[in-house]
């Protein structure tokens, strides 16, 4: 079977204790036609020494300054000539095969977006578990990003028709631009194969104790669905009061589920768009401070 070009995409940025695997698992693709490129961030670690000691399988690399890593990916983009394209993180990695799957899957004459499951693998727990998409629920990427990003691929065409990573974004670059590809027309081809391990661990940034993150992930959703939140923010000016109540009352409480228990039989036709948690987040993160 003819192999197709693809173009991995790692930006990095002083993940030197896992870049090694990142690379070798990569290179290690036994994939004939393969162009790699790394754009690190000017790290100050030993991820350097580790670029170079691989330097002679690895297409192109630069370590410089810049704005982020939706703008480091944006550059590894700039300098791939692949028929696919994708990127790996600096603390993920490929399993064995998983190009040679890509290449069969995808179609270079097609804008077409393959994406299969992964396995989470939790650094201080040494535990994993898997995804798992069923192809056959009605999923919507513009209500939640179902599409694990390092188990993602897409035809240069995809790439073209929907254009580069938005610079503005720091932690749901990869959402956006997915819910963008489908908007554009790009063809979703779900996989139920594993493709990539993603690796959980303290020092990351998608942490879900990081703040930002939660701020941006709701602002991108808001943008994605604005009638949704139209809705959500016409309800909390009617209703605000109420709600808070419910979160006083259910901190006083030692049962969790107090608090769902009430929004749902107080709140009813909210609680159906949007889930206690993020509801919570959206009111302190994103309500509060357009009011």
């Amino acid at each position: 079977m003819t192999q197709a070009k693809i173009s991995v995409i790692t930006p990095s940025y002083n993940q030197g204790r896992f870049i090694e695997q990142t690379i070798l698992s990569v290179i290690g693709q036994q994939y004939t036609n393969l162009e790699y490129i790394i754009i690190d961030g000017g790290s100050s670690d030993e991820t350097l020494d580790m670029i170079r000691k691989y330097e002679k399988h690895i297409t192109y690399w630069v370590s410089e300054k810049d704005t982020g890593q939706s703008n480091a990916i944006n550059k590894g983009f700039a300098q791939a000539t692949g028929d696919i394209l994708c990127w790996l993180n600096s603390d993920d990695y490929y399993l064995p095969g998983a190009l040679l799957e890509v290449n069969r899957a995808l179609s270079n004459e097609r804008a077409e977006l393959l994406f299969g499951n992964c396995i989470h693998l939790n650094e201080a727990t040494h535990l994993v578990h898997g995804s798992s998409f069923d192809p056959l629920k009605n999923w919507d990427i513009k209500h939640g990003d179902y599409i694990v990003q390092p188990s993602s691929f897409w035809t240069r065409k995809a790439f073209e028709k929907t254009g580069k990573l938005r610079e503005d974004l720091h932690f749901g670059f990869d959402w956006e631009w997915f819910a963008r590809a489908q908007t554009s027309g790009v063809n979703f081809i779900p996989s139920e194969k594993y493709f990539s391990v993603y690796r959980l661990h303290n020092d990351q940034k998608s942490n879900d104790n990081n703040v930002d993150r939660f701020k941006e992930l709701l602002l991108i959703e808001r943008e994605l669905n604005p009638s949704k939140f139209e809705f959500i923010d016409h309800y909390l000016n009617n209703h605000l009061n109420g709600i808070n109540q419910i979160y006083n009352i259910s901190a006083k409480q030692p049962f969790k589920l107090l608090e769902y228990r009430l929004l749902k039989t107080f709140h009813p036709t909210l609680i159906k768009l949007i889930d206690r948690v993020s509801l919570k987040k959206y009111i302190e993160y994103v309500y509060q401070r357009q009011k």
